[in-house]
């Protein structure tokens, strides 16, 4: 693997390219969308597992931090949802520079399927396939979830006389977040996403949801392909520090990687 930073020089951004076992090299080419916070300090060690693996299936593969997170430029308090979606894009046309590959998946988790999502329908760049592992699809009920875990493990008997609200004002958990931010983020529903693909959106959640059926019918109407596949990984995003915890257990790796490329590992 090889880590770079790419993008305009005011707004450097990390990648790390893992390029294709040569005797399986592939026209494909995956590109892994983080997802938020802690959240995207539990799944570092499964992308970077699930980029090996694709890589060697022989996937032209990259991972990236978005701006002001991780190893790119910039504060984490200055990010919002719209910057986040040019990352995206403009980590699309960086592996796409660098593979000449004909076939693109996007995968995000959480907070990064929706934004793959929102990057989508932008109109500057168009995968085959977007992966969508537990994307956020109600943008009020994920802050309110965010606010109330940051209560929960920001709060101390013995130090705090009374618990701290239960709102998301300037940090999730160790995390900054700037107003733009969260007003975006407020904005976020199923009702107002509407991703391009050329192939298909495929799903992935231990349950399809009154929601994401929602969403399933409305872009199927539009004539996007839909699919679900669920797995039985289910996982308790909103922990501190994740407890010392990552997420990779082997058939949800196998479960991403089938998604990724419609082949099975």
């Amino acid at each position: 693997m090889t880590p770079f930073f790419f993008g305009p020089t005011e707004r450097r951004l990390y990648g790390v390219y893992h390029p294709p076992a040569p005797a399986q090299r592939t026209a494909q080419q995956v590109l892994l969308c983080p997802p938020f916070g802690q959240e995207a300090v539990r799944v570092q060690l499964l992308h970077r597992l699930l980029a090996d693996q694709l890589a060697r299936q022989g996937i032209h593969v990259m991972r990236f931090d978005y701006h002001g997170t991780g190893e790119s430029a910039g504060a984490d308090a200055d990010a919002t949802l719209t910057e986040w979606c040019d990352d995206i894009l403009t980590a699309h046309d960086e592996l796409s520079r660098r593979t000449r590959a004909h076939s693109t998946t996007w995968l995000g988790s959480r907070l990064g399927g929706t934004l793959a999502m929102m990057a989508s329908s932008m109109g500057k760049g168009t995968p085959e396939r977007i992966v969508l592992w537990e994307p956020i699809l109600d943008g009020p009920r994920y802050l309110h979830e965010l606010g109330k875990a940051h209560a929960q493990h920001s709060f101390s008997p013995f130090i705090h006389a009374q618990r701290p609200a239960e709102q998301v004002k300037d940090e999730v958990l160790g995390f900054a977040v700037s107003e733009t931010w969260i007003r975006q983020l407020q904005a976020v529903g199923a009702a107002q996403l509407n991703p391009t693909c050329a192939e298909v959106c495929v799903h992935i959640a231990s349950q399809e949801g009154a929601v994401t059926l929602g969403l399933a019918k409305r872009l199927q109407a539009r004539g996007v392909a839909w699919q679900h596949l669920n797995t039985p990984t289910r996982i308790d995003w909103f922990q501190e520090e994740a407890r010392g915890s990552t997420v990779a257990p082997p058939e949800l790796l196998r479960l991403l990687a089938f998604a990724a490329t419609g082949a099975a590992a």
